[in-house]
């Protein structure tokens, strides 16, 4: 039984670090956002 778990555990990892197609869509969105406030202000936002 403590060999099954550890197979599902594996496998979850995997799963877990691939980036769906929702992940990309989300991330562009946020991107154009960023892009579009840099065209009107003329200012790249950053983080401090």
């Amino acid at each position: 039984m403590d060999n099954t778990k550890k197979v599902e555990e594996a496998r979850r990892k995997i799963i877990h670090e691939e980036l769906t197609f929702l992940d990309v869509r989300q991330a562009a969105r946020d991107g154009q956002k960023v892009f579009d406030r840099f065209l009107i202000t003329s200012k790249l936002a950053t983080k401090k």
